[in-house]
Protein backbone atom coordinates (compact mmCIF):
# COMPACT_ATOMS: atom_id res chain seq x y z
CA UNK A 1 0.00 0.00 0.00
CA UNK A 2 2.52 2.51 1.20
CA UNK A 3 4.65 1.82 -2.56
CA UNK A 4 1.18 2.41 -4.67
CA UNK A 5 0.81 5.54 -2.57
CA UNK A 6 4.70 6.78 -3.47
CA UNK A 7 4.04 5.87 -7.31
CA UNK A 8 0.18 7.41 -7.22
CA UNK A 9 1.85 11.12 -5.60
CA UNK A 10 4.71 10.24 -7.92
CA UNK A 11 2.49 10.06 -11.31
CA UNK A 12 -0.19 12.39 -10.24
CA UNK A 13 -4.06 11.36 -9.81
CA UNK A 14 -5.08 12.70 -13.55
CA UNK A 15 -3.61 11.36 -16.97
CA UNK A 16 -2.45 13.77 -19.79
CA UNK A 17 -3.93 14.94 -22.39
CA UNK A 18 -1.50 14.09 -24.99
CA UNK A 19 -1.26 16.68 -27.42
CA UNK A 20 -2.25 15.64 -31.68
CA UNK A 21 1.65 17.16 -31.95
CA UNK A 22 2.67 14.96 -29.73
CA UNK A 23 1.19 12.01 -31.74
CA UNK A 24 1.96 12.84 -34.52
CA UNK A 25 5.94 13.43 -33.19
CA UNK A 26 5.62 10.14 -31.86
CA UNK A 27 4.01 8.59 -34.69
CA UNK A 28 7.07 10.03 -36.81
CA UNK A 29 9.56 7.87 -34.21
CA UNK A 30 7.05 4.73 -34.35
CA UNK A 31 7.93 4.77 -38.59
CA UNK A 32 11.53 5.33 -38.12
CA UNK A 33 11.71 2.23 -35.48
CA UNK A 34 9.46 0.08 -37.80
CA UNK A 35 11.86 1.04 -41.20
CA UNK A 36 14.89 0.19 -38.88
CA UNK A 37 13.33 -3.51 -37.84
CA UNK A 38 11.85 -4.40 -40.93
CA UNK A 39 15.31 -3.80 -42.84
CA UNK A 40 16.75 -5.90 -40.83
CA UNK A 41 14.49 -8.67 -40.72
CA UNK A 42 14.36 -8.59 -44.44
CA UNK A 43 18.35 -8.67 -43.91
CA UNK A 44 18.01 -11.99 -42.12
CA UNK A 45 15.25 -13.06 -44.97
CA UNK A 46 17.33 -12.25 -47.97
CA UNK A 47 21.11 -11.88 -47.29
CA UNK A 48 21.38 -15.12 -44.95
CA UNK A 49 25.03 -15.54 -45.68
CA UNK A 50 25.96 -12.02 -44.56
CA UNK A 51 24.75 -11.60 -40.94
CA UNK A 52 27.63 -11.67 -38.75
CA UNK A 53 29.43 -8.65 -37.59
CA UNK A 54 27.22 -5.58 -38.12
CA UNK A 55 25.54 -5.60 -34.97
CA UNK A 56 26.06 -1.83 -34.33
CA UNK A 57 25.62 -0.75 -37.69
CA UNK A 58 23.60 -1.19 -40.44
CA UNK A 59 19.82 -1.53 -40.09
CA UNK A 60 20.36 -1.73 -36.60
CA UNK A 61 21.20 1.38 -36.05
CA UNK A 62 18.22 2.66 -37.64
CA UNK A 63 16.36 0.49 -35.17
CA UNK A 64 17.99 1.33 -32.33
CA UNK A 65 18.07 5.13 -33.23
CA UNK A 66 13.93 4.70 -33.97
CA UNK A 67 14.05 3.36 -30.11
CA UNK A 68 16.26 6.15 -28.86
CA UNK A 69 13.87 8.59 -30.25
CA UNK A 70 11.12 7.40 -28.76
CA UNK A 71 12.99 7.32 -25.15
CA UNK A 72 13.50 11.18 -25.81
CA UNK A 73 9.82 11.55 -26.63
CA UNK A 74 8.80 9.83 -23.46
CA UNK A 75 11.88 11.85 -21.37
CA UNK A 76 10.91 15.61 -22.88
CA UNK A 77 6.68 14.32 -22.14
CA UNK A 78 7.88 13.46 -18.63
CA UNK A 79 10.11 17.13 -18.26
CA UNK A 80 7.13 18.95 -19.59
CA UNK A 81 4.12 17.30 -18.14
CA UNK A 82 5.67 15.55 -14.97
CA UNK A 83 5.96 11.78 -14.55
CA UNK A 84 1.97 11.38 -15.44
CA UNK A 85 2.86 11.70 -19.36
CA UNK A 86 4.89 8.51 -18.80
CA UNK A 87 1.84 6.64 -17.28
CA UNK A 88 -0.78 7.99 -19.59
CA UNK A 89 1.26 6.58 -21.99
CA UNK A 90 1.65 3.72 -20.69
CA UNK A 91 1.42 1.37 -24.29
CA UNK A 92 4.62 3.32 -24.96
CA UNK A 93 6.13 2.98 -22.17
CA UNK A 94 5.76 -0.63 -22.23
CA UNK A 95 6.69 -1.16 -26.00
CA UNK A 96 10.10 0.96 -25.40
CA UNK A 97 11.18 -1.28 -22.18
CA UNK A 98 10.19 -4.49 -24.10
CA UNK A 99 12.10 -3.34 -27.01
CA UNK A 100 15.34 -1.67 -24.65
CA UNK A 101 15.28 -5.38 -23.43
CA UNK A 102 14.76 -7.18 -26.91
CA UNK A 103 18.14 -5.08 -28.28
CA UNK A 104 20.46 -6.75 -25.60
CA UNK A 105 18.53 -10.12 -25.11
CA UNK A 106 19.44 -10.30 -29.23
CA UNK A 107 23.11 -9.55 -28.38
CA UNK A 108 23.48 -12.24 -26.30
CA UNK A 109 21.54 -14.47 -28.14
CA UNK A 110 23.82 -13.96 -31.29
CA UNK A 111 26.68 -14.35 -29.08
CA UNK A 112 25.54 -17.81 -27.61
CA UNK A 113 23.36 -19.37 -30.77
CA UNK A 114 24.79 -17.64 -34.16
CA UNK A 115 22.66 -15.70 -35.67
CA UNK A 116 19.43 -16.57 -37.37
CA UNK A 117 18.70 -16.88 -41.15
CA UNK A 118 15.49 -17.38 -43.41
CA UNK A 119 12.35 -18.03 -41.27
CA UNK A 120 14.28 -18.56 -38.22
CA UNK A 121 14.62 -15.25 -37.99
CA UNK A 122 11.12 -14.78 -37.47
CA UNK A 123 10.52 -16.97 -34.11
CA UNK A 124 13.64 -16.78 -32.34
CA UNK A 125 13.12 -15.69 -29.04
CA UNK A 126 15.20 -12.10 -28.98
CA UNK A 127 13.34 -11.15 -32.06
CA UNK A 128 9.66 -12.47 -30.63
CA UNK A 129 10.50 -9.81 -27.63
CA UNK A 130 11.40 -6.85 -30.42
CA UNK A 131 8.01 -8.12 -31.94
CA UNK A 132 5.92 -7.64 -28.93
CA UNK A 133 7.50 -4.21 -27.89
CA UNK A 134 7.08 -2.74 -31.63
CA UNK A 135 3.57 -4.39 -31.58
CA UNK A 136 3.00 -1.97 -28.49
CA UNK A 137 4.69 0.81 -29.30
CA UNK A 138 2.83 0.90 -32.67
CA UNK A 139 -0.46 0.78 -31.10
CA UNK A 140 -0.30 3.06 -28.58
CA UNK A 141 -1.32 6.02 -30.41
CA UNK A 142 -4.62 4.39 -30.72
CA UNK A 143 -4.70 3.61 -27.09
CA UNK A 144 -3.76 7.16 -26.45
CA UNK A 145 -7.27 7.96 -28.99
CA UNK A 146 -9.09 6.10 -27.52
CA UNK A 147 -9.36 7.87 -24.24
CA UNK A 148 -10.70 10.92 -26.01
CA UNK A 149 -14.58 10.80 -26.56
CA UNK A 150 -16.16 8.35 -29.12
CA UNK A 151 -16.16 11.05 -32.05
CA UNK A 152 -15.67 11.93 -35.44
CA UNK A 153 -11.85 12.57 -36.04
CA UNK A 154 -10.06 15.74 -37.51
CA UNK A 155 -7.29 15.19 -40.32
CA UNK A 156 -4.57 14.53 -37.47
CA UNK A 157 -6.25 12.28 -35.50
CA UNK A 158 -7.23 10.42 -38.06
CA UNK A 159 -3.71 10.22 -40.07
CA UNK A 160 -2.32 8.91 -36.42
CA UNK A 161 -4.84 6.45 -35.75
CA UNK A 162 -4.52 4.75 -39.52
CA UNK A 163 -0.93 5.17 -39.49
CA UNK A 164 -0.69 3.58 -36.26
CA UNK A 165 -3.36 0.92 -37.72
CA UNK A 166 -1.36 0.17 -40.63
CA UNK A 167 2.51 0.02 -39.25
CA UNK A 168 1.07 -2.72 -36.88
CA UNK A 169 -0.75 -4.63 -39.29
CA UNK A 170 2.13 -4.48 -41.68
CA UNK A 171 5.05 -5.41 -38.87
CA UNK A 172 2.70 -8.19 -38.26
CA UNK A 173 2.59 -9.47 -41.83
CA UNK A 174 6.35 -9.25 -41.33
CA UNK A 175 6.83 -11.60 -38.45
CA UNK A 176 3.82 -13.71 -39.86
CA UNK A 177 5.67 -13.95 -43.13
CA UNK A 178 4.85 -17.44 -43.60
CA UNK A 179 1.71 -16.44 -43.24
CA UNK A 180 1.57 -13.84 -45.20
CA UNK A 181 0.31 -13.48 -49.06
CA UNK A 182 2.72 -10.43 -48.90
CA UNK A 183 5.44 -12.63 -49.64
CA UNK A 184 4.77 -14.22 -52.36
CA UNK A 185 7.23 -14.39 -54.62
CA UNK A 186 9.75 -14.40 -51.96
CA UNK A 187 12.54 -16.82 -50.70
CA UNK A 188 11.52 -17.32 -47.25
CA UNK A 189 13.34 -20.88 -47.48
CA UNK A 190 16.17 -22.26 -49.31
CA UNK A 191 15.79 -22.86 -52.66
CA UNK A 192 12.31 -22.39 -52.22
CA UNK A 193 9.90 -19.17 -54.04
CA UNK A 194 6.60 -18.80 -52.08
CA UNK A 195 3.62 -19.05 -54.72
CA UNK A 196 0.94 -16.77 -55.21
CA UNK A 197 -2.32 -18.00 -53.07
CA UNK A 198 -4.41 -20.34 -55.70
CA UNK A 199 -1.11 -21.01 -58.31
CA UNK A 200 0.00 -23.99 -56.90
CA UNK A 201 -2.11 -27.06 -56.96
CA UNK A 202 0.51 -28.77 -54.38
CA UNK A 203 -1.69 -30.32 -51.40
CA UNK A 204 0.78 -28.33 -49.21
CA UNK A 205 0.53 -25.59 -51.01
CA UNK A 206 -3.29 -25.33 -51.03
CA UNK A 207 -3.25 -26.26 -47.56
CA UNK A 208 -0.57 -23.58 -46.66
CA UNK A 209 -2.92 -20.65 -48.85
CA UNK A 210 -6.10 -21.82 -46.66
CA UNK A 211 -3.94 -20.69 -43.75
CA UNK A 212 -2.77 -17.50 -45.28
CA UNK A 213 -6.35 -16.79 -46.24
CA UNK A 214 -7.93 -17.01 -42.80
CA UNK A 215 -4.79 -15.52 -41.27
CA UNK A 216 -5.01 -12.28 -43.80
CA UNK A 217 -8.80 -11.58 -43.22
CA UNK A 218 -8.77 -11.72 -39.36
CA UNK A 219 -6.05 -9.56 -38.91
CA UNK A 220 -6.75 -7.00 -41.59
CA UNK A 221 -10.83 -7.33 -39.91
CA UNK A 222 -9.61 -6.83 -35.97
CA UNK A 223 -7.28 -4.07 -36.67
CA UNK A 224 -10.10 -1.67 -38.72
CA UNK A 225 -12.51 -3.15 -36.53
CA UNK A 226 -11.26 -1.43 -33.63
CA UNK A 227 -10.74 1.44 -35.47
CA UNK A 228 -14.07 1.96 -36.89
CA UNK A 229 -16.52 0.87 -34.30
CA UNK A 230 -15.09 3.79 -31.98
CA UNK A 231 -13.90 6.29 -34.28
CA UNK A 232 -15.02 8.27 -37.63
CA UNK A 233 -11.76 8.78 -39.82
CA UNK A 234 -11.75 11.77 -42.47
CA UNK A 235 -13.33 10.53 -45.96
CA UNK A 236 -10.63 8.45 -48.32
CA UNK A 237 -8.20 7.78 -45.33
CA UNK A 238 -9.59 4.02 -44.58
CA UNK A 239 -9.53 2.61 -47.84
CA UNK A 240 -6.24 4.32 -48.52
CA UNK A 241 -4.69 2.50 -44.95
CA UNK A 242 -6.18 -0.87 -46.54
CA UNK A 243 -4.35 -0.27 -49.81
CA UNK A 244 -1.18 0.57 -47.99
CA UNK A 245 -1.48 -2.75 -45.82
CA UNK A 246 -0.65 -4.44 -49.12
CA UNK A 247 1.18 -1.79 -51.61
CA UNK A 248 5.09 -2.57 -49.85
CA UNK A 249 4.97 -5.99 -51.03
CA UNK A 250 5.46 -4.01 -54.65
CA UNK A 251 8.84 -3.07 -53.32
CA UNK A 252 9.45 -6.28 -51.69
CA UNK A 253 8.85 -8.68 -54.70
CA UNK A 254 8.22 -8.75 -58.36
CA UNK A 255 5.64 -6.45 -59.07
CA UNK A 256 4.45 -8.83 -61.87
CA UNK A 257 4.13 -11.87 -59.96
CA UNK A 258 2.15 -9.30 -56.62
CA UNK A 259 -0.12 -6.57 -58.46
CA UNK A 260 -3.47 -9.32 -58.51
CA UNK A 261 -3.09 -9.00 -54.17
CA UNK A 262 -2.01 -5.57 -54.04
CA UNK A 263 -5.18 -4.52 -56.26
CA UNK A 264 -7.26 -7.23 -54.28
CA UNK A 265 -6.27 -4.79 -51.32
CA UNK A 266 -7.10 -1.17 -52.98
CA UNK A 267 -10.43 -2.58 -53.88
CA UNK A 268 -11.01 -4.41 -50.17
CA UNK A 269 -10.16 -0.65 -49.33
CA UNK A 270 -12.67 1.04 -51.08
CA UNK A 271 -15.45 -1.66 -50.04
CA UNK A 272 -14.34 -0.95 -46.80
CA UNK A 273 -14.71 2.69 -47.10
CA UNK A 274 -18.11 2.31 -48.69
CA UNK A 275 -19.62 0.22 -45.81
CA UNK A 276 -18.39 2.90 -43.30
CA UNK A 277 -20.01 5.64 -45.57
CA UNK A 278 -23.04 3.57 -45.91
CA UNK A 279 -23.59 2.19 -42.07
CA UNK A 280 -21.32 4.20 -39.83
CA UNK A 281 -23.72 6.46 -37.58
CA UNK A 282 -21.26 7.86 -37.60
CA UNK A 283 -19.06 4.82 -35.88
CA UNK A 284 -19.72 1.03 -36.67
CA UNK A 285 -22.26 -0.73 -34.93
CA UNK A 286 -21.82 -4.19 -33.80
CA UNK A 287 -24.10 -5.95 -36.83
CA UNK A 288 -22.37 -2.88 -39.67
CA UNK A 289 -18.94 -4.25 -38.11
CA UNK A 290 -19.26 -7.88 -38.61
CA UNK A 291 -21.00 -7.17 -42.37
CA UNK A 292 -17.86 -4.95 -42.91
CA UNK A 293 -15.18 -7.41 -41.95
CA UNK A 294 -16.82 -10.20 -43.98
CA UNK A 295 -16.70 -7.98 -46.98
CA UNK A 296 -13.42 -6.71 -46.50
CA UNK A 297 -11.98 -10.37 -46.66
CA UNK A 298 -14.11 -11.13 -49.35
CA UNK A 299 -13.40 -8.50 -51.70
CA UNK A 300 -9.46 -8.91 -51.42
CA UNK A 301 -9.64 -12.75 -52.14
CA UNK A 302 -12.13 -12.35 -55.01
CA UNK A 303 -10.26 -9.63 -56.36
CA UNK A 304 -7.71 -11.54 -56.05
CA UNK A 305 -8.50 -14.54 -57.52
CA UNK A 306 -10.33 -13.05 -60.52
CA UNK A 307 -6.64 -11.22 -61.28
CA UNK A 308 -5.31 -14.53 -61.37
CA UNK A 309 -7.88 -16.19 -63.70
CA UNK A 310 -7.83 -13.71 -65.87
CA UNK A 311 -3.61 -14.15 -66.25
CA UNK A 312 -4.32 -17.64 -66.42
CA UNK A 313 -2.32 -17.84 -62.79
CA UNK A 314 -4.91 -19.52 -60.99
CA UNK A 315 -4.61 -23.40 -61.00
CA UNK A 316 -7.34 -23.68 -57.82
CA UNK A 317 -10.52 -25.52 -58.92
CA UNK A 318 -13.23 -23.43 -58.70
CA UNK A 319 -14.40 -24.89 -55.73
CA UNK A 320 -11.18 -24.40 -53.62
CA UNK A 321 -11.25 -20.62 -54.55
CA UNK A 322 -14.84 -19.76 -54.08
CA UNK A 323 -14.74 -21.69 -50.75
CA UNK A 324 -11.57 -19.94 -50.07
CA UNK A 325 -13.55 -16.34 -50.96
CA UNK A 326 -16.77 -17.66 -48.54
CA UNK A 327 -13.90 -18.31 -45.63
CA UNK A 328 -12.69 -15.24 -45.58
CA UNK A 329 -15.93 -13.48 -45.31
CA UNK A 330 -16.79 -15.89 -42.38
CA UNK A 331 -13.75 -15.26 -40.71
CA UNK A 332 -14.28 -11.47 -41.06
CA UNK A 333 -17.46 -11.74 -39.98
CA UNK A 334 -16.59 -13.17 -36.68
CA UNK A 335 -13.66 -11.98 -35.64
CA UNK A 336 -15.58 -8.18 -36.48
CA UNK A 337 -18.11 -9.32 -34.15
CA UNK A 338 -15.41 -10.56 -31.22
CA UNK A 339 -13.73 -6.86 -31.58
CA UNK A 340 -17.01 -4.91 -32.15
CA UNK A 341 -18.63 -6.78 -28.13
CA UNK A 342 -17.84 -3.75 -26.31
CA UNK A 343 -18.74 -0.98 -28.42
CA UNK A 344 -22.18 0.52 -28.82
CA UNK A 345 -24.57 0.58 -31.49
CA UNK A 346 -25.02 3.22 -34.14
CA UNK A 347 -28.20 3.98 -32.25
CA UNK A 348 -26.42 4.88 -29.39
CA UNK A 349 -23.91 7.47 -30.88
CA UNK A 350 -25.51 10.94 -32.22
CA UNK A 351 -23.54 13.81 -33.21
CA UNK A 352 -23.27 16.66 -31.33
CA UNK A 353 -21.91 20.24 -32.80
CA UNK A 354 -18.27 18.69 -31.14
CA UNK A 355 -18.45 15.10 -32.25
CA UNK A 356 -21.02 12.06 -31.29
CA UNK A 357 -21.80 11.89 -27.45
CA UNK A 358 -24.00 8.66 -25.95
CA UNK A 359 -27.85 8.99 -26.92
Amino acid sequence: MVRRERLRRAVGDEHVDISDLELIVLIACNVLTTVGLTGDIARHLQNPDNLNGDFLSGWHLVLYGGVTTVALWLGIGAVRHSLAFVWSAGATTVGFLLLAFGGVFDSVWHAQFGTEANVEALVSPPHLTVFAGLSFLLASPVVILWRRPARRLGWVASVVALVSVVTTVLVISLFTGYLSPLASGMSLSFGYVEPMVGESINDYDQVRGLGIVVWTSAVLAAAFTLVLVRFRPMPGLVALSVFLCGAPAILLTTPEVIRPLVIGYGVAGLVTEACLALAGKPTLGRLAASITGALLGMSLWLTTFLLLRSEDRLFWSTSMWTGSVVLSGLIGAAVAALVALPAPTGAAVVDSPVGPRPA
